[in-house]
Parts: C-alpha cells; sequence; structure tokens
C-alpha cells in the first residue's frame, strides 16, 4: 500500500530566553545564551493512504508541534517529512486574519491555496454554507466567537478537496451538531480515500473515526498501533496522571526526557476501607450512583459492623453525595457517602440504603461541544446537586452566553454537562441548555 506519510527521526528545537535582552545576546553571539528546548524528539511513523490516524497526548507532549510540521507550516529542526499530495490544516483560527471579513478570508485563503478568481467565486456560497455564517459572512473575524472561526477554517479547508488533512482541536469548540457535520465530511473523505491525521482530546471521537493512534509523551512516541490496542494503555495512562502529584508528574516527565527506562507503573488500584478488611462477613462491590438523605430522621455511622456509633444525618441533608461503595452487612445494605467522587475523599460515612435515594450515575463523554445558555436554572458544584450544591443560584445572567462543555454525564435519565463559567467548573442540566 502506498505511504500518504511517512516521517523519519522528526526533532524539532527551541529557544529559550530569560528575557528580550538575553534574545538579542543571542543573535549576536550564536549558542552562548537561551536554553534549548526539544518539542519533538526522534518521531519515526508512518501513515498509507486512506489512514486516519489520532494524535493523543497530555498538553506539552507535542501533537500540534507535529501536526504543524506535517501540514508545512513549521520547519522541522531536523530529520525528514514526506506527504503525497496536498495537506491542509484545519485548526482553531488556522490561517484567518481578524481585521478582514468571513468573506475576504475565503478569497485570501483559496488564493494562497492557488485558486483562481472564478474558482473561488464558484465556491464561496458552497462556503459559507457549510460554515453556517450566512448573517455573519460580512463581518470582521474578529468579532466571531471561536466556534464561528473553527466552522469557517473547517469549510474553507475541506472545500479545496485536499488529499491529506490534518485536524487539530478543529471540533473542539462549536456546537454538537456542526461537530457531528464536521465528523460526517471526514467521513465522506475516508470513504473517498483520503488520509486524516486527528488531534483531540476527546477519547470518545478517537474511538469513533481513527484507524490507528500515535500517542506523544513529551516529545517523543510512547506507542503507535491499531486503535483497539494503544487507547486502553492511554485511557490508563490518563487515569493515573490525573492522581499523582505535581513532583510525581515531573519525575516522570524527566524520566522520558532523559531515556530511563523505569518510569512509573500505571497501577488501577482497587480503593478499599481499612474498617472493611476487618468485616469477614461482608459482600462488597464498587458502584457509581449518587445520593441524597431521606427528609425522615436517620443516622450516619463509622462502620456498618458496629452501629453503637452514629451522628444525625440532619446537617447532611439539602445536598448530594457521591456513593462509592456498597455494603450487605447482616441482610441489609449500606453505602458510603463521599464529598468528592472517590471512597477515599472526604469522606461522610456510612448510611442505611432505606435512608437515602439514589439514582445511577454514569459518564457519556468527555467530547468538547457548545450550549447557549437559556438563562434558566442554576449551576451546581456536581451533577443532580442540591440546595447546598449550588454553585450559581441562578443562571439569568448568562442568558445567551456560550457554555463549553468538557464532560458529559447521565444521573438517572437525565444528562448533565459540565464546564467552566466565570472560571468556575459548574455541572449544569441539559433543560437550561440549547444548541
Amino acid at each position: 500500500m502506498d505511504k500518504a506519510i511517512v516521517v523519519k527521526n522528526v526533532k524539532k528545537k527551541y529557544k529559550l530566553y530569560s528575557g528580550t535582552r538575553e534574545r538579542i545576546l543571542d543573535i549576536i553571539v550564536p549558542g552562548r545564551f537561551g536554553e534549548e528546548f526539544y518539542a519533538l524528539s526522534g518521531i519515526d511513523f508512518k501513515a498509507d493512504m486512506g489512514e486516519v490516524i489520532g494524535f493523543v497526548g497530555i498538553n506539552g507532549s507535542g501533537k500540534s508541534t507535529l501536526s504543524n510540521i506535517i501540514a508545512g507550516i513549521v520547519p522541522e529542526s531536523s530529520g525528514t517529512v514526506s506527504t503525497n499530495g496536498q495537506v491542509a490544516l484545519i485548526a482553531v483560527s488556522a490561517g484567518l486574519k481578524n481585521d478582514l471579513t468571513g468573506r475576504d478570508n475565503i478569497e485570501l485563503k483559496l488564493l494562497m491555496l492557488g485558486l483562481s478568481k472564478d474558482e473561488i467565486k464558484e465556491l464561496e456560497p458552497e462556503i459559507i454554507e457549510f460554515a453556517e455564517l450566512e448573517k455573519f459572512i460580512d463581518q470582521p473575524v474578529k468579532s466571531y466567537s471561536s466556534g464561528m472561526k473553527s466552522r469557517l477554517g473547517f469549510a474553507i479547508s475541506v472545500s479545496v478537496d485536499p488529499d491529506i488533512l490534518v485536524i487539530d482541536e478543529a471540533l473542539s469548540v462549536g456546537d454538537k451538531a456542526f461537530a457531528e457535520k464536521c465528523l460526517d465530511k471526514m467521513k465522506e473523505f475516508k470513504q473517498d480515500g483520503k488520509t486524516m491525521i486527528f488531534v483531540s482530546h476527546s477519547i470518545g471521537q478517537m474511538k469513533r473515526f481513527c484507524d490507528k493512534i500515535l500517542w506523544l509523551e513529551f516529545g517523543k512516541v510512547k506507542e503507535y498501533g491499531a486503535v483497539q490496542e494503544v487507547m486502553p494503555k492511554y485511557e490508563a495512562f490518563l487515569d493515573y496522571w490525573k492522581k499523582i502529584s505535581k513532583a510525581k508528574r515531573e519525575e516522570y516527565k524527566q524520566n522520558v526526557i532523559n531515556n530511563k527506562e523505569k518510569t512509573f507503573d500505571i497501577p488501577i488500584p482497587e480503593v478499599v476501607q481499612e474498617q472493611e478488611k476487618s468485616i469477614e462477613t461482608i459482600e462488597e462491590r464498587a458502584i457509581s450512583r449518587m445520593g441524597i438523605i431521606n427528609q425522615e430522621e436517620c443516622f450516619i455511622y463509622n462502620t456498618p459492623n458496629d452501629l453503637n456509633v452514629f451522628k444525625s444525618a440532619h446537617p447532611y441533608k439539602k445536598s448530594v453525595y457521591y456513593i462509592k461503595r456498597k455494603i450487605t452487612y447482616n441482610d441489609e445494605i449500606f453505602y458510603l457517602l463521599s464529598n468528592q467522587p472517590s471512597a477515599k475523599s472526604d469522606v461522610i460515612g456510612w448510611m442505611k440504603a432505606k435512608d437515602v435515594k439514589t439514582r445511577q450515575h454514569t459518564t457519556i463523554d468527555e467530547d468538547n461541544k457548545t450550549f447557549i445558555i437559556i438563562g434558566t436554572g442554576k449551576g451546581f458544584n456536581r451533577p443532580w446537586g442540591s440546595e447546598k450544591n449550588y454553585i450559581y443560584n441562578t443562571l439569568n445572567k448568562y442568558k445567551n452566553n456560550e457554555f463549553h462543555v468538557i464532560k458529559t454525564d447521565r444521573v438517572g435519565k437525565t444528562l448533565w454537562y459540565y464546564g467552566l463559567l466565570d472560571d468556575k467548573k459548574v455541572w449544569i442540566h441539559e433543560n437550561d441548555l440549547k444548541d
């Protein structure tokens, strides 16, 4: 099979300076000032014609740098990149001039790609329609939202029918409907045998769309292979990375950079309470539910096998808690309540199941999407929140504002969306948002 992309021993070196003076001195006396930093170090991989390659890795791993090098936007410091056909890069705001209108940007970008005035005139209506910018196409791009810029950039790039498409987080902004529209277009390209590089933090999109995964780790290739082989390892790593300390992360990073064979294992430990180890008659299993304490008088216990040690549950009412453990003891069910989604973090205590109203709690996806706030409802510090969980007791002042979602959960039968509002992390109910 013909190769669409061949990357051989590619390195990208930058210089880091402490200030303008050091930068100027390095021009006068080259090599004496500034610290060398390798954004990429010895990257090798090949992509066959018609393959979709997903780039994954935590922030700072070199995904965008490698994408820009393949697209010809940034030159490599050493090594070689060979591409078979025309390459188009799609990234948020890539190549767009803020002071020009959307229409002017279409003409400028297509002229730069070698199209004639007549060809541009023929393509323009199709691009505007795809981007869904009819009312805004003659407004300056600097007045566009990030989602509008992404739509325009995507529409222009796919209109030129490239052989290789490089998509760098272009679907991370904008509404869900447009993201689906873009994915449908990408499916058409895939069916036509075109090659694609897909960079996204969305695990769901990666699994759904890619053939292979290139896992980058601090500028180096960690793994490269089929989606079903690489993604489970990467997901386990992400879970591990979120849990370790800043110092451990830095140690891990230095081990990778310095080519040390032994880094950290990636354990996925089962959380077990010390108290539970002594309860021999308990049947236990991990669950994912959320609970709210019933209004009648009830109690919180230190452990299910000693009901003589308890406290009133009254101060904990009007709040929703995470339930991370379930225990059956002497034929009675107990739940372990916590303020955090962990059985070891901010634990409230054990309660009898009959005293807690619960809902199944499931993560649907971690896809990026954007909604408009209707202005109704409230914002909470957890899905299915209650009175004590308000972050915003009204969303009215945010009416018609964009809400950028990074996670979607279902509690019971309803969806909850998680994102930032005024730099605060907040959960909003599906009925309080619109596409």
